[in-house]
Parts: structure tokens; C-alpha cells; sequence
């Protein structure tokens, strides 16, 4: 039962999209060893102007999670009122324990996970309609994708 719930749940982890077009706000974009994970991840965050707020390491999984990075409402969200959208980015690495190898650590499957949220005038509320954010992810998440085929 233990191995059918491990095995169930990663299977329902893959299925996030890797196509940034979709509606979705969580993206399969590859595969990274503890070094890749821990560095290549803050570098390519950082080139999009996404700075590291939290970083965790547990037993499955190790997590960087980014400040809110802020910006101007698009004449869309102008349009309807709202004042400002915030971004926060999530990058899990899922630990693959059959990967081991002594000087490399282990091999993670990683994730990004979006949330935006604009403000209504009196709360922040969901919002992943933003075409410039949808093209910003989209060049995030192929670089990713594409940085970590080179790298293995």
C-alpha cells in the first residue's frame, strides 16, 4: 500500500504541464542533480528578476521559494480597477532516491509553481489571465527545461 500511495503520487505530480501556453499554474521543467538545483535554479530566477526568499532541504524534496516581485497593473487590469499584480515563484525538486551517486548527491524532478494576484482595491485575489506574465513564464520555464537537458 506504502509503494502504490508513493508511486500514485508521483505519477500525479508529472502530470503538470511543461506547455507554459496552458492553463495551468504549475510546470514540469526537468530534471536537475543537487548541484543544478541548488545554483543553475537561483541564477536563471535572478535573470528574471525573481530573488530567493526561502530555501528548504527535507527528507523528499528540497523547495526555493521568491520574494513577490511587484508590478504595474497591464491596461487590462487598469481597465477593471486594479492596482498592482504580484508574483511569487515556487521550484520544487522531487528527491529520486534511486539516484544517489556519492559526489553528486541526488537527482531531482522539478516543478515551478506560479501565483499572481492582483489587487482588487481591497484584497489580493487570484489572477493568471496576464498575457505578459503567461510570456514571461513561458521564457522561464523553456529555459529551465532547456538548461537542465544541457546539463545532463
Amino acid at each position: 500500500m506504502i509503494f502504490f500511495t508513493q508511486y500514485y503520487g508521483c505519477t500525479h505530480i508529472k502530470s503538470f504541464q511543461s506547455e507554459p501556453n496552458k492553463n495551468t499554474n504549475k510546470y514540469y521543467i526537468g530534471r536537475a542533480d543537487t548541484e543544478t538545483f541548488q545554483h543553475t535554479v537561483e541564477k536563471i530566477l535572478l535573470d528574471y528578476n525573481y530573488h530567493i526568499e526561502e530555501y528548504d532541504n527535507g527528507p523528499t524534496s528540497s523547495y526555493l521559494v521568491t520574494r513577490w516581485k511587484i508590478r504595474e497593473p497591464i491596461e487590462y487590469e487598469e481597465e477593471n480597477n486594479f492596482k498592482e499584480s504580484k508574483t511569487k515563484l515556487i521550484i520544487t525538486g522531487m528527491i529520486d532516491n534511486q539516484s544517489f551517486a556519492r559526489n553528486n548527491g541526488f537527482s531531482y524532478e522539478c516543478f515551478l509553481e506560479v501565483r499572481n494576484f492582483i489587487y482588487d482595491g481591497s484584497t489580493f485575489v487570484p489572477n493568471y489571465t496576464n498575457h505578459q506574465l503567461k510570456e514571461e513564464i513561458s521564457t522561464i520555464v523553456n529555459r529551465f527545461i532547456q538548461t537542465f537537458e544541457n546539463l545532463n
